[in-house]
């Protein structure tokens, strides 16, 4: 009796490391694990595939093996490889400095001019202006995305950063300046004033 149960056990065990086996290997290589949040703030969890320079969109398996196709339209952000994407007009963002006086963001489509379907109707996507790699700030957490290029830095944190002495000196000093952008954004959030 002790052996039929032992033997029934080691079955049943092998059976689901098969079908669990079998499962994940149904997840392309290519796809990582991550999360979405949708316009509707619904969040689910499954595997990612980033098409930006292709297509300008990602790729969705969810946790029963559905694919899906989201263009940065239908989501608010998603989340793979510890990177948070955001979207803004049309297009995907990375988050590269979030804080509590700014957030700094990478472009990383450009979906300008592209047609794209929103919803059941279909439209000529309108985005930032730049171009994939260029750098987007954020004074407040659901303000604006500003374009800063190294022609503008200085005027672009000189406007939006009047309350905050220590920063807006370092820039028009010339000890911040587009090459630190990362630190300049990342010194704003851990300054006092």
């Amino acid at each position: 009796m002790k052996k039929t149960v032992l033997i029934s056990t080691v079955i049943a065990l092998t059976v689901s490391f098969a079908s669990f086996s079998q499962n994940k290997a149904t997840i392309p290589t290519d796809f990582s694990k991550g999360n979405i949040i949708t316009n509707d703030n619904e969040s689910f969890d499954g595997y990612i595939k980033e098409l930006f320079k292709t297509q300008g969109n990602i790729q969705f398996i969810n946790n029963e093996g559905v694919k899906k196709t989201f263009t940065a339209d239908a989501l608010q952000s998603f989340t793979t490889n510890n990177t948070v994407y955001i979207t803004y007009l049309s297009d995907f963002y990375k988050t590269i400095v979030t804080g509590d006086k700014g957030n700094l963001f990478q472009k990383v489509t450009d979906n300008n001019g592209k047609l794209i379907t929103v919803g059941t109707e279909s439209v000529v996507a309108s985005t930032t202006d730049g171009k994939i790699g260029d750098y987007y700030f954020q004074l407040k957490k659901d303000g604006d995305l500003i374009l800063v290029t190294k022609k503008n830095f200085e005027t672009v944190f000189s406007e939006n950063l009047s309350t905050n002495n220590s920063v807006l000196s370092a820039i028009k000093s010339k000890q911040l300046n587009y090459s630190q952008i990362t630190e300049t954004v990342e010194k704003l959030n851990n300054s006092s004033n």
